[in-house]
């Protein structure tokens, strides 16, 4: 979790030194465009989708719960953000679930394993690190003071998850133990909570 009470320069201070050089250079040099995008816009919701889902078949993933998102959109409780470079290649997408004090990182995608250049796959780490500090800059202006990034692997297996950790420890912040509560109500429902618990364990 970040503490977005803290001014921009405590945040960035607090980033990996690499991580803010990268952050800097992207600014500088890279002709990025960032959007904060409308989630309850239908023509977006679904740009991102599709795009999500082609990256999530890039990773033998599965697609997104449209139905389930698009009751988050509807409440207004989806954010969208979209970074592009100056050819109008969208690079990254970002959703989160936006609540009163707090917006928790749902979904990354980008779809640089189709990029054969490292230097556009470089570019595309720039851009999404860049994301991140623009993301987070402009829900501190909305008031929010969390920016949680979605979740922590505490296993030492499964090394794209660690991966995964060490990329958002490269933003300082701090690790929190939280709680999700899921309450089956129905056979079918606790089978599956039983299943993904076996395949997935603790994280969600």
């Amino acid at each position: 979790l970040l503490d977005l009470k803290r001014d921009p320069h405590q945040l960035l201070s607090a980033m990996d030194r690499d991580t803010r050089y990268e952050i800097r250079r992207a600014a500088a040099q890279d002709q990025l465009t960032y959007d904060c995008r409308n989630g309850q816009d239908e023509n977006v919701f679904r740009q991102f989708c599709d795009y999500y889902d082609e990256f999530a078949a890039g990773k033998a993933q599965p697609k997104l719960n449209r139905a389930w998102l698009s009751l988050l959109a509807r409440a207004g409780a989806l954010a969208l953000s979209q970074v592009s470079d100056s050819t109008g290649e969208t690079l990254v997408w970002h959703a989160y679930h936006r609540a009163t004090h707090r917006a928790t990182l749902f979904y990354s995608a980008s779809l640089f394993r189709k990029f054969d250049s490292s230097a556009m796959r470089n570019k595309i780490g720039r851009a999404n690190r860049y994301q991140h500090w623009q993301d987070l800059q402009r829900f501190k202006a909305e008031g929010i003071s969390v920016y949680d990034f979605g979740g922590w692997y505490h296993g030492d297996s499964d090394t794209e998850r660690l991966r995964i950790n060490k990329f958002k420890e490269e933003f300082g912040g701090e690790i929190v133990k939280n709680y999700i509560c899921e309450r089956a109500l129905t056979a079918r429902a606790k089978l599956f909570l039983r299943v993904r618990r076996l395949l997935l364990g603790d994280a969600i």
